[in-house]
């Protein structure tokens, strides 16, 4: 399998991922395998319709651009790495003359309008051309911070339920007292069962 160079999504650290790295050759009847894996890993990470459908296109394009340019029986290959809510797709070939698009130009546009952020690498000794696209699912990440809100205040809710059941351990006490001075003389102003009040 080819080589791919590293995406920029590499250079945060050593932050756990999931890396995918796929092969096909360099043919346009190739273009869905990599159209259909990016669908699939986009819908592991919780995407939404809208978003695996405009990575799809997105890769769809990339390789279309590259594909111009690849030398004959070379290899399209593609390497996805998977974040908590973040796809980084790279798409690479081997050429005699590597180019990208501008980042003036509309096929840069579209890209970016795609998948979000878009790089570029252009490596002249091994004759090589990546277009990189990183798509966020904004749904996903909004769900797991979340997630993550509720864990940070578990000690506040803990702390609001205890209080809660002080607060409501008093009415049920004012609730015992009035039941039980039901039988004699209470606040609520009835005559003590067997006085005979009720006969007279």
């Amino acid at each position: 399998m080819t080589d791919v160079p590293e995406s920029a999504t590499a250079a945060r650290g050593d932050h756990e991922r999931d890396v995918v790295e796929l092969g096909v050759p360099a043919r346009t009847a190739y273009v869905s395998v990599l159209r259909t894996t990016a669908a699939a890993l986009a819908a592991r990470l919780d995407f939404t319709l809208d978003e695996i459908e405009d990575l799809r296109i997105a890769v769809d394009e990339a390789s279309a651009l590259l594909l111009t340019q690849a030398i004959a029986g070379s290899q399209l290959s593609c390497r996805f790495e998977l974040y908590d809510s973040e796809l980084a797709v790279a798409v690479s070939v081997q050429s005699r003359n590597p180019r990208v698009p501008a980042r003036n130009s509309f096929a840069w546009t579209v890209l970016t309008a795609l998948a979000g952020h878009v790089d570029t690498i252009i490596d002249s000794e091994e004759g090589r051309a990546t277009v990189t696209l990183t798509k966020r699912g904004e749904a996903a990440g909004s769900a797991r911070s979340m997630v993550s809100g509720e864990v940070r205040t578990l000690e506040d809710a803990r702390n609001s339920r205890a209080r809660d059941r002080q607060g409501t351990s008093e009415p049920d006490a004012s609730v015992n007292d009035n039941a039980a001075s039901a039988g004699g003389t209470g606040s609520s102003g009835l005559p003590p069962m067997g006085s005979g009040a009720v006969d007279q």
